[in-house]
């Protein structure tokens, strides 16, 4: 919108409520309404509707910080923004609120989480040699480009000379990085030997005389050894220098080669960030043997080690190659390679993205979006050697172009008809493929184009023509419940629909250039493979038809151009894949959201990107979750928990107040919902009737029941059967579930109490569980460390150890007990549980409720340590008593990551040393 009243109240409402937006509130309601009745301007009912719209599409969008989990990180950013001149940063801040290209709320959280990113990184005011490495985990076409722009603009104020930004494989995609970063960062258009310096508008912001950074690449050139010939020396340039870069293996030794003029005898001295942009592609290091690595890697890490101080900063919005980097790798050479071992951050997208989560798994969004066809197969089957003959176009490919061309018509009339609208074509990788299919597209394009021109404005008598009969059948399934009909359409169509262009963006060239349509937008249907799967941004990108096959996760992801922002035609969208596709996206989706989960849960129990036991399982419909190359370090396992005649025991919990109040809730709602207790004149047993009088039990409770409440409960990772493996599930579930028609479908519950004893009559009272006046057990809370690891609260220390000892044998009849403590006796007998639960014809769930207690003051307790388990809160925890089975254990595969495997093989250890959880390992290593 142009009308020079929207800056002046878009200004107004910053003002008004700069607070709300510092602290990344949302302003209040009725805020926009107030302004716009207060402005000193006349302003009609039906423009105030048009303005109030206008900004609550600015204002009205949140973003969350997002999470990040750390290792060996000292703090220093908040020491030094006193004596830091945020030059670059303050002018591209001001150039995004001024202008509107970011909603001030999102700037507000931009602005937070770039200063955490580098406050992770390494201080370039500290001396000596350090290197930080770290990842940044995004989402597909959601905006790392912006929020790697803030971090380079942050670093460069805060004193990193050298920036090195690594932008993709191609040169389409490393000349439009180019260009945001001359926009976002340096200023003016990167060009050597210009004329004259084009400046660009951030350029116009910022206190103080005009300052640009030096580079070193440019629009239409990578780096290139001849730049030394211009006198350039890192330490004379008064600004930071920057190379934007194409990950090739010859374009990298070249600047490595031009860095070694500036070594002098050494390593270099001046603060690098090197940013990585799609990290996970080509950078990882794919070689068999850990001795070697692939040329590009190589490159990187060559580069890192020419500098004594550095930081390496990986962006990805599909982190699985990287995660599976073994971080012990280190060769005398490469110094080590870039597993993010410092920090990994994850983003939040912002409210108005569109991204896998709408598209693919929840609301209306994907219903009107996603369009399965199978009309393909015979013409274009996703399996297809080069070379193949594409006859004729697949009728659904005809239907998207229609599509594509109402869509712009639509947003023509929308006063969108300057403003640029793609259509992204990807069917086949090989470029022969694709010259195939854009010559089929542009005859049948133009034929449309000749159809509208002739009979567009001959009204319902142009609907003799067979073409506009079928764009009238294409409008009305999709576009019937917009704000115009199709006699709208006809009215501007010839005008709309004129300047579409078809093209292929491919490795042999046909970049898309926006800059050259800032006035008049650029519409075109965009043909190509590899160049549209990683990083391209195609600009109000609006129609999607992808016939791919991959096996990848990661590349499946990022062939997902359609992700990003449409701000005012979201609803005319659509995506056309098969079904087989789009089963993979949900799945990958799936997959994606439950490794973010994973780190905010990691966040909170404070463990590390080392500690990362990523399991990231794989699709039961085939695909990977990323090349298998990219996984040289990971293992592909196939795991399984045999807990046959096992007492599994929640021995590790969460050193988490507010969790344990989670978990005591959800015991206490599982236990309201059993009804009445057993009572001991029930029994018919003395054993059973001793127990029954000493303890809460119940009978007979349906397996499912038990499978929810453990699903529900949250065990750390030390606890490798319990533990969540995906964000659902665990070994201990896939058991269950295995079972929950055949052993497992009924149980017995147990709240163990003791007899005799009570505890004061405050927590007396506090207990009420099911109107029991016996009191519940107690735990220590243990003041030697070994008791408290990683975050852990382990009531008896290293003993892997919640139950009482005989717990084991609850609701066992005297007979049962006699045969267990007799097979216990032989030479070779059962250890510890085994032989009473082996003895059980119905499992067994023991709720173990519980006051902890210390009676000294704990020695590591600081202020704000409130989160703190505290001394007389109940805990709660579960085990359980399997009985044998006669359903053989069905393994799952997942893909682990070397530190997995150690966590994972120092717990089993651990576990059958105290005989109570056995993991089978039955796969393919």
């Amino acid at each position: 919108m142009k009308d020079p009243r929207i800056s002046y109240l878009r200004t107004e409402i910053l003002n008004r409520h700069a607070d709300s937006l510092r602290k990344i509130q949302s302003i209040p309601e009725g805020a926009i309404e107030a302004v716009i009745e207060t402005s000193p301007f006349e302003i009609t009912a039906e423009e105030r509707i048009k303005f109030v719209r206008h900004f609550q599409s600015i204002f009205a969008i949140t973003q969350g910080a997002g999470s990040a989990v750390l290792a060996e990180h000292e703090p220093w950013l908040h020491e030094r923004s006193g004596d830091i001149d945020f030059y670059y940063w303050n002018r591209l801040k001001e150039y995004y609120l001024d202008t509107g290209a970011l909603p001030p709320h999102v700037v507000s959280v931009l602005d937070q989480v770039s200063d955490e990113i580098l406050d992770y990184s390494g201080n370039p005011a500290q001396t000596g040699s350090w290197r930080r490495r770290g990842m940044v985990m995004g989402h597909v076409q959601s905006g790392k480009t912006t929020n790697y722009s803030a971090l380079i603009a942050k670093a460069a104020d805060a004193g990193y000379k050298i920036i090195i930004l690594l932008a993709g494989l191609t040169n389409s995609l490393r000349a439009q990085t180019q260009e945001r970063i001359d926009e976002a960062f340096i200023g003016k258009k990167s060009i050597f030997q210009a004329a004259f310096d084009e400046t660009l508008t951030v350029a116009e912001y910022g206190d103080g005389p005009k300052r640009f950074p030096a580079y070193g690449t440019s629009r239409d050139r990578d780096f290139k050894k001849e730049i030394s010939d211009y006198g350039v020396t890192i330490s004379a340039l008064k600004e930071p220098i920057i190379f934007v870069m194409k990950k090739n293996k010859a374009t990298l030794e070249n600047l490595a080669t031009w860095l070694d003029s500036q070594m002098q005898g050494g390593q270099i001295t001046h603060p690098l960030l090197l940013v990585d942009d799609e990290a996970d592609n080509a950078s990882i290091n794919t070689q068999k043997d850990p001795e070697k690595v692939t040329a590009i890697n190589g490159a990187i890490r060559s580069i890192l080690n020419r500098f004594s101080r550095s930081t390496y900063v990986g962006y990805t919005a599909t982190p699985f190659a990287n995660i599976f980097i073994d971080p012990d790798t280190e060769t005398e050479m490469y110094a080590d390679d870039l597993f993010p071992r410092h920090f990994i951050k994850a983003l939040d997208p912002p409210s108005n993205y569109v991204g896998a989560e709408r598209v693919f798994r929840t609301g209306p969004f994907k219903e009107r979006m996603v369009e399965v066809i199978d009309d393909y197969v015979d013409l274009l089957p996703l399996k297809h050697k080069n070379g193949h003959v594409l006859a004729a176009l697949p009728e659904s490919m005809c239907e998207a172009m229609r599509v594509f061309f109402l869509v712009v018509a639509l947003r023509h009339l929308r006063g969108d008809g300057n403003r640029h609208c793609s259509m992204m074509i990807n069917v086949s990788r090989f470029n022969d493929m694709q010259e195939q299919v854009l010559g089929l597209v542009y005859s049948y394009a133009e034929r449309l184009k000749s159809a509208i021109r002739v009979n567009a404005g001959l009204g319902s008598r142009g609907l003799s023509d067979p073409d506009m009969q079928c764009l009238k059948t294409t409008f009305d399934a999709n576009f019937k419940e917009t704000e115009f009909g199709f006699g709208d359409i006809l009215s501007e169509f010839h005008e709309a629909v004129r300047t579409i262009e078809t093209r292929t963006v491919n490795m042999r060239g046909g970049a898309l250039d926006y800059s050259h349509y800032k006035g008049t937008g650029l519409h075109v249907i965009a043909i190509g493979g590899l160049a549209l799967s990683r990083g391209l941004t195609l600009e109000g990108l609006c129609v999607s038809y992808i016939l791919r096959n991959t096996a990848a996760s990661d590349t499946l992801m990022q062939m997902a151009r359609w992700f990003g922002y449409r701000a005012g035609y979201e609803d005319l969208c659509r995506l056309y894949l098969p079904k087989v596709a789009a089963d993979h996206y949900a799945y990958i989706t799936e997959a994606i959201e439950e490794l973010r989960a994973e780190i905010k849960r990691m966040r909170e129990r404070n463990e590390t990107p080392e500690q990362f036991g990523l399991k990231v399982r794989r699709s039961e419909t085939g695909i990977a979750v990323t090349a298998a190359n990219k996984m040289r370090a990971a293992e592909d396992r196939e795991l399984a928990a045999d807990l046959s005649g096992k007492h599994v025991e929640g021995f590790a919990l969460y050193d988490d107040r507010e969790l344990n109040a989670e978990h005591l809730q959800l015991a206490r709602r599982f236990i309201a919902g059993l009804g009445n207790p057993l009572t001991p004149e029930l029994a018919g047993d003395a054993a059973l009737t001793a127990d029954i009088a000493k303890h809460l039990v119940w009978s007979d409770v349906p397996g499912r029941k038990v499978r929810d409440l453990l699903e529900a409960f949250s065990f750390p990772a030390r606890q490798t059967v319990l533990s969540r493996i995906d964000g659902r599930r665990s070994l201990a579930l896939d058991y269950i579930n295995d079972r929950l028609t055949t052993d497992l479908s009924e149980w017995d519950i147990v709240i163990p109490l003791l007899e005799d004893k009570r505890l004061d009559d405050s927590l007396q009272a506090r207990l009420e569980i099911c109107g029991a006046k016996r009191a519940i057990r107690t735990r220590p809370y243990p003041t030697n460390s070994d008791a408290r690891i990683d975050g852990l609260y382990r009531p008896y220390g290293q003993r892997n150890r919640i139950a009482d000892p005989g717990d084991a044998t609850i609701l066992l009849t005297e007979e049962e007990r006699r045969e267990a403590a007799d097979a216990k006796k032989l030479s070779r007998g059962l250890r510890g549980d085994r032989a009473f639960c082996l003895r059980r014809k119905k499992p067994l769930l023991l709720i173990h409720m519980f006051s902890i207690r210390n009676n000294e003051v704990h020695p590591e307790w600081k202020p704000g340590d409130q989160h703190k388990l505290l001394i007389g809160e109940i805990g709660v925890s579960l085990s359980f008593c399997f009985p044998s089975t006669g359903t053989p254990v069905r393994a799952r595969r997942y893909h682990v990551n070397p530190v997995w495997v150690r966590t994972m093989g120092a717990d089993v250890d651990e576990a059958r040393d105290d005989d109570e959880e056995a993991i089978t390992d039955d796969g393919n290593n």
